[in-house]
């Protein structure tokens, strides 16, 4: 019986070793996202016959895996079968969730009729290019425009980067927020996962840049590199009574830190409405699709 171990620190070379071996542009597929969330969806992960497995539940209800990754061609017939036996000696079937377009190809050509793929629309990722997110040009960012110009008329800022000086104002502000917000079913999860990011921040190798409004921190963001090309946004928050302070701190952190990759991604929507909108007001170059896979 293959054993599983939970995530932690010490896990991040290995997990990175298995998606650096590729290009992945599926934002699910970074170690900071699994090591952020792995308390509520009780992410564990093996090697299996040289491909990295990873197991999980969330709440620890409804049992999933991820499609397994290989550093070289990998072996879905001999791996899959694994994944699906050890869940049904569970009592539950396999579902392979977060499955990238090219990766649902790959299976089904591996694996012909032995799975069901649904979309997973609320789980797709917003593509954006860099410098559309940095220079905000044209007609269609006239209303971002205007919310930075208004920020930066009527307050005095800094911008700073994420670091010893300034992280413990950022958990201050996370906590702040989710004060003011925590009656809904989700966000105590989520203010769990922002303050292990950020107590974490130097062992797992991101960026953040936060926005000091009269002497306070009042906005701040925390991204990785997702591949050579692309950089993933894992954190944005700030508190909404600075107006425009959203779309200024998201324009200088692609600036300031991300000039130099042609692609950001901004996860997914979650379904949420407000969170759709506002992604879909930046105009996304792209968009990352995601199935859920049913083994047959």
């Amino acid at each position: 019986m293959r054993v599983f171990k939970d995530i932690t620190l010490e896990d991040k070379p290995i997990i990175d070793s298995y998606f650096s071996a590729k290009h992945y542009e599926n934002s699910e597929y970074t170690f900071t996202n699994l090591f952020m969330w792995a308390p509520h969806y009780y992410f564990k992960y093996a090697i299996i016959n040289d491909h990295l497995c990873i197991l999980g539940s969330y709440r620890n209800l409804y049992p999933f895996a991820f499609n397994p990754w290989s550093k070289e061609e990998p072996d879905y017939e001999s791996t899959i079968p694994i994944l699906a036996e050890m869940m049904a000696r569970s009592g539950y079937s396999l579902v392979l969730k977060y499955i990238s377009e090219d990766i649902k190809n790959e299976i089904e050509k591996a694996m012909p009729g032995r799975f069901v793929f649904r979309e997973d629309r609320n789980n797709f990722d917003y593509i954006y290019r860099t410098r559309d997110l940095i220079r905000l040009q044209g007609n269609r960012y006239h209303q971002k425009r205007n919310h930075i110009n208004k920020f930066m008329s009527s307050y005095e800022y800094q911008y700073e980067e994420i670091s010893d000086r300034n992280i413990e104002d950022c958990i201050r502000l996370e906590v702040e927020w989710h004060a003011q917000r925590g009656s809904s079913v989700n966000l105590p999860e989520e203010h769990d996962a922002i303050k292990l990011v950020l107590m974490n921040f130097k062992s797992l190798d991101l960026k953040g840049a936060a926005l000091r409004v009269d002497g306070k921190i009042q906005a701040f963001t925390v991204g990785g590199l997702l591949n050579p090309n692309m950089a993933v946004i894992h954190i944005e928050k700030a508190n909404i009574e600075y107006n425009g302070i959203y779309a200024m701190i998201n324009q200088q952190f692609a600036a300031n830190a991300w000039s130099n990759v042609e692609y950001i991604n901004r996860e997914e929507d979650m379904g949420i409405p407000g969170l759709r909108k506002s992604k879909l007001s930046y105009h996304p170059c792209k968009m990352v699709k995601k199935y859920v896979g049913f083994y047959l």
